[in-house]
């Protein structure tokens, strides 16, 4: 069956096409993360795979490896999933079934959607569930099934893997964004709770997303492009119902201390799980001269002492209604200003707690890319919670645009609501940056609701602006919960207010062009339950 040719470069490269699905090429081609010219090493992508995949890895032939590794149609890939369909899904409990071993795997690519769900049972689920869907890089397409290829469906599919962390566990600034370039680490898992079965990454442990903006990483800390890579690190992936097994994975045994339900946690343990990301810059050398590098924005951390503020971390994190605010945040929100989540505050990570960065050369033996490490191995109590930011760049700008903008997301009406006695879940932001939204008494048909949440971003070059939002119309029982239709929308530049005022469910309120300021209405134009519109300000400030 001819798929195609393909060049190595592509294949290993970080945004390569390789055997992929049109749509696949769409998504890249507009996304908010730029192809920087990586440095492809076969050998480098091998290795990088064989802790993880075992005998899979054990060949000396880049034939065999690419079989096995990078194509959907691979034996292994066919095999795995009709293994497993022959053997678990029957089955009832677990739901949710180890592919290979209960030890983290990786998966790397870009974000495609990212919502929370409104369909999980409180049988097997203390909070919702964030769910993101990764078109994966082509040397992690091993890791997809039939069902996510499109193989034995009889028609195209976007080639996409499904990941899940439970939002009780999982802060607002560590959920994937459209667009970026997402890498997670976490259990590989065949998901048998949601047809159709497929595999995905379930729970997470470890998310790395990054983003191409603007940072002061240039000569007399000027603004160039850089990769903004944003690291979070979570025990708690979320409670599956599995006890002891994890546990003793992890902590050789349930700590003194966790009892009850927390005791059915799948927990990690950090200080076993150190990370090891390659960043590169977003844009290929501007000159000979050019030097790369590196800055920390923060590194924080969140630590217990003992079994007993464990177990008390993991009741917050088991809260399901974020509305009610305080304890109820869980581990929603990561602000160390405002002191979230309660009780749990987080701290300025130590020195041999922050990222430390390893020079990656090019054949010419310039530095080209780093190595960003963070090990909490060292770290005094039990690691709950860890969260940094880290910008790589050149030192020259070169020839290229740099815009700063602020989008305000002025107020919000509810158009149509599915029950009136209801509250509103709800989830927005642009370039990567989420805010959130729960109400705490009913939303009424026709009301306004003022927000007035700015977000302050960069562009570089022509990279679009990419407005979402997304959530749920909660009622307190999960599976009665109703999802709100979506605004999705990706202005490519330059003529970005042109670009915003031609898109779908758009309607211009006013253009001001010596004030570079656009004013309008954003309508969900992605279908659900409910129907409700924004009011916002573009502008452009530099």
């Amino acid at each position: 069956m001819a798929i195609g040719t393909f060049s190595l470069r592509q294949m290993f490269s970080r945004l390569g096409r390789g055997n992929l699905a049109r749509d696949h090429s769409i998504e890249a081609s507009t996304s908010i993360y730029m192809d920087g010219g990586e440095i492809v090493s076969v050998r480098e992508t091998i290795q990088r795979h064989a802790g993880q995949d075992g005998s899979k890895s054990n060949t000396s032939s880049v034939r065999r490896w690419v079989e096995t590794h990078c194509d959907p149609m691979s034996y292994a890939t066919v095999w795995r999933e009709r293994d497993f369909r022959d053997r678990v899904v029957a089955e009832t409990w677990p739901d949710w079934n180890a592919v290979t071993t209960e030890k983290s795997h990786f998966i790397s690519g870009l974000q495609h959607y990212s919502r929370v769900t409104y369909t999980d049972f409180p049988s097997n689920h203390e909070t919702r569930d964030w769910n993101w869907d990764m078109l994966p890089s082509p040397h992690c397409m091993y890791l997809l099934t039939d069902h996510q290829t499109g193989l034995n469906v009889g028609q195209s599919k976007k080639v996409k893997i499904h990941n899940e962390w439970e939002s009780g566990s999982m802060p607002l600034q560590w959920r994937p964004f459209w667009g970026e370039f997402v890498t997670c680490w976490g259990r590989h898992i065949w998901d048998q709770g949601h047809p159709p079965y497929s595999c995905e990454i379930h729970p997470g442990h470890t998310i790395v997303r990054e983003r191409t903006t603007a940072g002061p990483v240039g000569n007399h800390n000027a603004r160039v492009p850089v990769t903004q890579a944003s690291i979070g690190m979570g025990l708690s992936g979320g409670f599956t119902g599995e006890e002891d097994a994890r546990w003793n994975d992890e902590f050789g045994g349930i700590p003194n201390g966790v009892w009850g339900d927390t005791t059915d946690c799948w927990p990690t343990n950090l200080k076993k799980h150190p990370l090891a990301h390659r960043v590169f810059p977003p844009v290929p050398r501007p000159s000979e001269t050019a030097v790369l590098r590196w800055r920390i924005v923060f590194a924080e951390i969140i630590t217990v002492n003992g079994g007993g503020q464990l177990d008390d971390f993991l009741e917050r994190c088991q809260h399901d209604d974020p509305a009610e605010g305080g304890g109820d945040l869980a581990f929603r929100l990561w602000s160390r200003s405002h002191n979230y989540p309660r009780g749990f505050t987080p701290t300025v990570a130590a020195h041999a707690q922050r990222p430390t960065f390893a020079p990656v050369y090019d054949n010419q033996g310039r530095v080209a890319a780093f190595d960003v490490n963070v090990d909490l191995s060292g770290v005094g109590g039990i690691p709950v919670g860890y969260y940094a930011m880290v910008e790589v760049g050149w030192s020259e700008r070169g020839n290229h645009t740099l815009r700063e903008w602020e989008l305000t997301f002025e107020s919000v009406r509810a158009d149509e609501t599915d029950e009136w006695y209801d509250d509103w879940h709800m989830y927005f932001g642009v370039n990567g940056q989420w805010a959130a939204w729960w109400t705490d008494d009913h939303i009424e048909e026709d009301d306004s609701y003022t927000h007035n949440r700015a977000f302050r971003f960069w562009t570089v070059d022509d990279m679009p602006i990419v407005i979402r939002d997304c959530g749920v119309e909660w009622d307190g029982t999960d599976p009665f919960n109703e999802k709100l239709d979506r605004v999705e929308i990706t202005a490519d530049g330059p003529h970005y207010f042109d670009a915003v005022s031609g898109s779908a469910g758009v309607t211009v309120l006013s253009r001001n062009n010596s004030t570079n300021t656009l004013r309008f209405k954003a309508r969900g134009t992605v279908s659900g339950d409910t129907k409700h519109t924004w009011t916002m300000k573009l502008r452009r400030l530099s």
